[in-house]
């Protein structure tokens, strides 16, 4: 997070003086780092690609006009409904056509890019066709980049989509891969990277999906303020404390999830959620948590019951803490109207 406002200047720099090359890689390294960071998702940072991609067009630099139009659709994906947000298609990008112009190095490297993203937006949105045939993809590339900002997201989506699908018993050995990139992660966790140890804790918890997997997953993603991580986690907990028949622990999991993902602006996936758990169309949320506010802190939710009897309705408040043990789920008096 803390190299998304220095990427961004040194774009600006560098295009008033006339430093292209630099320019582009300041603005890629900012998207990168803005994506992994779980940043606010909106119309603001998808202006600024825009402006970008008017850049690129008018230089002619076509390569790097398809790499900001790709990121603008992820955003967009994420914020916006679509019939297939795991694909790369609709207004400002399109992945099938795309492709079929390029061919050699040009093809090559922009399928890893699409893909990385693609296997983002397959976790996501639980698409575990697109998950398995986009590992099939990535397992190609080699775990390599001198760009780190792009390799910690690609390899972060590919593990998680490994372990999620190396349970499937035609995906057994994606589970070598994700302990490839789980090593990424655990070696730069132990030496001190704040970037590395939330990804290698849900690494972990859904390598070997447990209660105190999830929970140290999420008080890690909590801390570290990666929003988008946070969401996940929740969500995958949640599917988790469902197949222990915990319907009321996973309702609340799920609750936590449907905030989190509306606070990163991926409003397409929180919609997603309201139509598959009915009872979070009810909930009204009081106090928004910012993602720069301590973790420690509680956002409060108003939720009814949702019956039809008013003489039975009452209010409930979710008391939401960073620590999962923590969260209690409160009662509170209906107020008289006045």
């Amino acid at each position: 997070r803390s190299l998304t406002d220095p990427f961004l200047q040194s774009y600006k720099d560098c295009k008033l003086t006339g430093e292209v090359e630099m320019a582009l890689n300041g603005l890629n390294g900012y998207a990168q780092c803005f994506f992994g960071a779980g940043c606010e998702l909106g119309p603001i940072f998808e202006s600024k690609l825009l402006v970008v991609e008017d850049y690129c067009r008018n230089l002619g630099r076509q390569s790097s006009l398809i790499l900001f139009s790709m990121f603008r659709q992820f955003a967009l994906n994420l914020r916006k409904h679509s019939d297939n947000p795991s694909k790369l298609v609709g207004e400002a990008f399109n992945e099938e056509q795309v492709l079929s112009e390029l061919e050699g190095s040009a093809h090559f490297q922009t399928l890893r890019d699409s893909s990385s993203l693609r296997v983002q937006l397959a976790f996501v949105f639980w698409n575990e066709a697109d998950m398995i045939d986009l590992l099939k993809i990535l397992e190609t590339y080699p775990l390599q980049d001198q760009f780190v900002a792009r390799l910690h997201n690609r390899l972060a989506f590919t593990g998680l989509a490994a372990f999620a699908m190396c349970h499937r018993k035609d995906c057994a050995s994606y589970k070598a891969l994700g302990e490839k990139c789980m090593s990424r992660f655990k070696f730069l966790s132990k030496n001190g990277s704040v970037n590395a140890r939330p990804v290698y804790l849900f690494l972990k918890s859904m390598r070997s999906p447990s209660r105190d997997a999830f929970v140290k997953a999420i008080e890690a993603c909590a801390e570290g303020k990666f929003v988008n991580l946070e969401a996940m986690v929740n969500e995958r907990y949640a599917a988790f404390l469902r197949e222990e028949n915990d319907e009321a622990a996973s309702n609340d999991c799920i609750t936590e999830a449907y905030f989190l993902y509306q606070d990163w602006g991926a409003h397409a996936k929180a919609l997603q959620l309201s139509k598959d758990h009915s009872f979070l169309k009810k909930l009204r949320r009081k106090k928004e948590r910012s993602v720069f506010s301590s973790s420690h802190k509680t956002a409060n939710s108003t939720v009814s019951t949702g019956s039809d009897d008013p003489a039975s309705k009452k209010k409930m408040t979710f008391s939401f803490n960073s620590t999962l043990k923590q969260r209690k789920l409160v009662s509170v008096k209906s107020e008289k109207k006045k």
